[in-house]
């Protein structure tokens, strides 16, 4: 009995001991975490940070800036004198940005501003304007309530001012629109959960907006080496109260998960799809749509990168489509880029990132940083043949489907290639399109059969079964339609088939 007593002391002293121990361990933490984050995100600063430290609890408020290096730029003063810069030169003859004399003009800094306007020096910098600051409610490990165990549970809010705080009470109630909480595990691992409970607002008694609880969870391993994600929201709902509109928004879910590959490159999936939505508006007319989606995946392997994004939807109605006689079963947008040299591609995500740390002088100084790391590393990416897949894009009816599909490829390119105009790329271009619609369905439309005759008659379209097909080729900078020879406009060529006149006999 006496070991049981004393064990029990040791344990009872141990987790009244430990989280004085575990808040400093987690204080390192999340420093080091924010030093990382900002090096990876270099748009982002932080202009202070401060941590009050507790035996159970601690608390740390961050101020963050977002686009710093750039916001200064863009101030409405300086862009103001860019502007009258460029129009004293343009009024003397002289080209924005050429030497020159331009016409003489009052001083930007002599113009008196317009009354009432706030003097310029006593504006705010847009970088300020761009700055927020997060207050975290950090409970010491190893015992995190539900949250379970870890090395702290940590609670966020954005710190706001008090008439904007009433603001949003005033319309959201007492409870936090969305509640941010987070899970610093042992292993370095963090799950961040995103959350709204349910609710009924009716913001300026203009529109009456009611939702179920929405939630996401997001999953990290240490230095975001691999992460996932899933979300889901079973329902909002919108009222017009004047104009008596309605949406409705039913199960919409995201998920996905992907893995650090190289530098800022990751291979991963996800997944957004809304079940229904449904959109009655002030005409009356209302929109329903099923099995609206997003779908995207990034894979690499020998070397080369592969993206791909499919974008469609279930069935849709409406009054319009009803009145056409159509009726859509599926719609689908699926894209894929292949054969992106992986090592070539990180360097041009590497610039994209880097560029947002370049101190910008003016705002038409932002278009060359911006466009740089395509122009430094896009020649080298695309000299590696890469291909533009048409994998679907098309509908589907209960008449039969129609679908554009195919690739568009660059083959061989040099940087030689990328000259002025572009030119030499012409002849690097290969394109091997279709399309193949189900001819049931084409004459369903609107003037459907008519408009499929003077195509099938004039050879851009071919019957095939009950099938319309076009098949277009691009090479060697030669078009041909069907195997006809194209003309291309500004390129030269045959001449272009062209569609028989209304009652005009079949060309032969």
């Amino acid at each position: 009995m006496k070991k049981i007593v004393i064990v029990a002391a040791v344990l009872v002293l141990a987790l009244l001991v430990a989280p004085w121990g575990i808040g400093k361990v987690a204080e390192k933490r999340f420093n080091e975490d924010l030093d990382w984050m900002v090096a990876q995100a270099p748009y982002l600063k932080i202009v202070e940070r401060k941590w009050t430290r507790g035996w159970f609890k601690s608390e740390q408020v961050v101020t963050i800036e977002a686009f710093s290096a750039w916001m200064d730029a863009i101030n409405p003063k300086p862009v103001e004198d860019a502007m009258k810069k460029d129009a004293a030169e343009a009024a003397d003859g002289v080209e924005p940005g050429e030497p020159g004399e331009p016409a003489v003009v009052a001083a930007p800094d002599a113009v008196p501003p317009p009354a009432g306007e706030m003097p310029a020096e006593a504006q705010p910098k847009m970088s300020e304007l761009m700055r927020f600051t997060v207050r975290n409610e950090v409970l010491h490990g190893p015992v995190l309530g539900l949250s379970g165990f870890g090395i702290a549970r940590v609670n966020s809010h954005l710190v706001m001012s008090e008439d904007t705080q009433k603001e949003i009470t005033a319309i959201f109630g007492t409870k936090e629109p969305i509640e941010i909480s987070t899970r610093l595990g042992f292993f370095g691992g963090v799950t961040t959960t995103l959350k709204s409970e349910g609710r009924t607002i009716k913001p300026e008694g203009t529109a009456e907006v009611s939702w179920e609880t929405f939630r996401v969870d997001i999953g990290a391993s240490r230095k975001a080496q691999s992460f996932d994600l899933e979300g889901k929201w079973p329902k909002l709902e919108i009222k017009g109260l004047a104009d008596k509109t309605h949406f409705v928004m039913k199960d919409m879910t995201m998920d996905g998960e992907a893995t650090h590959v190289r530098g800022d490159l990751y291979d991963g999936d996800f997944n957004f799809r809304i079940a229904s939505m449904s959109i009655l508006g002030g005409d009356n007319d209302q929109v329903e749509i099923a099995d609206f989606h997003y779908i995207a995946d990034v894979v690499s392997k020998d070397d080369f990168t592969s993206m791909g994004t499919r974008f469609g939807t279930g069935a849709m109605k409406s009054q319009q489509l009803s009145t056409l006689g159509i009726e859509l079963k599926e719609a689908h947008l699926d894209l894929s880029m292949r054969r992106l040299h992986t090592e070539t591609l990180e360097k041009v995500l590497a610039g994209i990132k880097a560029m947002y740390a370049i101190p910008l002088t003016g705002p038409l100084e932002a278009n060359k940083v911006m466009f740089a790391p395509f122009q430094e590393h896009g020649a080298a990416l695309l000299k590696y043949d890469p291909e533009l897949s048409l994998d679907r894009i098309g509908i589907v009816t209960p008449d039969g489907d129609g679908y554009l599909k195919g690739v568009i490829k660059l083959q061989g390119a040099t940087p030689e290639d990328f000259g002025p105009g572009n030119m030499g790329l012409i002849g690097k271009i290969h394109a091997d399109l279709t399309i193949d619609l189900s001819e049931k369905m084409v004459k369903k439309f609107p003037n459907g059969e008519m408009a499929a005759s003077g195509e099938v008659d004039s050879g851009y379209l071919e019957r095939k079964g009950d099938r319309l097909v076009c098949k277009i080729v691009f090479a060697r900078g030669a078009l041909t339609v069907n195997g006809k020879p194209q003309a291309i406009p500004g390129l030269g060529g045959p001449q272009t088939m062209e569609l028989p006149a209304e009652g005009a006999p079949p060309q032969e």
